[in-house]
């Protein structure tokens, strides 16, 4: 067998020479994501680069820095493949929004004051408890509430926050809240229902929190307050003059006539004695309070509050009342003012031992002596 090559295997070798070169040849690295971000912000130069890189934070920037030093060559090829593919990228994501909690602080940072937008953030559960046990939303406690109170606290923010909150109510709760408002806010806040986008849920987290805290929290406090304070004036008109009283209760009536109830649930007058003090309070009361003083007291009913007299005995043990009968026969006459005068003292001593908590003044249906 002749040892000379032949002539197609001397052609082919240095084909077959280049093949395995190539296979040895080292295959380039895969450029990671680092290294893309680096080339990007690189290719877009320091002014439009600027703004991308001042929201990255120490340690994105240093891994970026890292990425680029670590790249030796990239081929045209290479940089047209790493452009277009981030092309693609910001194609896919036209219209799409990125939230979470950064992304919500970062939206409502330019509607809502920094003090307030640091409480929001704090870490609190916006659901509560009903009566019944059943657990609430937000969005279903402000459903709850008194369409014009809702009303009243829309007309604080701005129209955008306004349409969002409309928005997460039942149609028929935001149709009566909306009947209660005005003002130049309707027609941007209308506006703001009719745009076509789409609320990040971070967004609606943090908005949930903010109108628990400022809306249906502070309305609890402020319903416990008004009421104590309408208490207040109540007791108040029950220890002036009645001409007084009347004139006072006839100006509540022409200029805070939505006040007016609460307060008349706290007035308490001689004549309505019998649908204020229930008939167990009364023994309580001819325990606490001198006799002496109790007597007068019986003496100023007589005539034309005398059913309040028979309140006060016929709620009393019969031997104590026969008693107090009979000590009522030698006692002089009183004049109105005297008896006025007798009779507030006696209603003042009566909202002490309330205070105290041995007796409840409370309106109640009419009772028989």
């Amino acid at each position: 067998m002749s040892s000379a090559l032949s002539a197609s295997n001397v052609e082919s070798l240095p084909a077959r020479r280049a093949q395995q070169m190539a296979a040895r040849a080292p295959q380039p690295a895969p450029i990671s994501s680092a290294q893309r971000a680096a080339v990007i912000i690189a290719l877009l130069g320091e002014s439009a680069a600027k703004p991308i890189v001042e929201k990255l934070d120490d340690a994105a920037v240093a891994k970026v820095a890292t990425a680029l030093e670590n790249i030796s060559m990239l081929t045209r090829d290479e940089l047209i493949e790493i452009v277009m593919d981030f092309i693609g990228h910001l194609r896919r994501t036209s219209g799409a929004m990125r939230g979470g909690r950064t992304r919500a602080k970062e939206v409502l940072t330019s509607v809502v004051e920094p003090g307030r937008l640091n409480v929001l953030f704090q870490e609190t559960k916006s659901d509560t408890v009903d009566e019944d046990g059943e657990e609430l939303t937000v969005w279903e406690r402000v459903e709850r509430k008194e369409p014009k109170q809702i009303a009243t606290y829309l007309a604080r923010l701005s129209p955008n926050l306004i349409a969002l909150i409309l928005q997460k109510l039942d149609v028929s709760v935001a149709s009566e809240v909306l009947g209660h408002m005005d003002g130049e806010k309707l027609g941007p806040m209308i506006g703001h229902m009719v745009e076509p986008r789409k609320t990040d849920p971070g967004v609606e987290q943090v908005l949930g929190r903010m109108v628990e805290m400022e809306f249906l929290n502070i309305v609890q406090e402020v319903s416990e307050e008004e009421g104590d304070n309408l208490s207040n004036v109540g007791e108040l008109l029950s220890l002036i003059s009645s001409e007084k009283r009347d004139s006072l209760v006839a100006f509540l009536r022409s200029k805070h006539e939505d006040k007016l109830e609460g307060i008349e649930k706290s007035i308490f007058t001689i004549d309505g004695l019998p649908d204020l003090l229930p008939k167990n309070a009364v023994p309580v009361v001819f325990r606490e309070v001198d006799q002496s003083f109790l007597l007068k007291l019986l003496s100023s009913l007589q005539g034309a509050n005398g059913k309040v007299s028979d309140y006060l005995l016929g709620s009393i043990s019969s031997r104590l009342a026969d008693q107090f009968r009979d000590d009522l026969g030698s006692a002089k006459p009183m004049t109105p003012d005297a008896a006025e005068i007798v009779q507030r003292e006696f209603l003042n001593t009566l909202m002490g031992l309330k205070r105290r908590g041995l007796i409840v003044l409370e309106r109640q249906e009419s009772q028989g002596a």
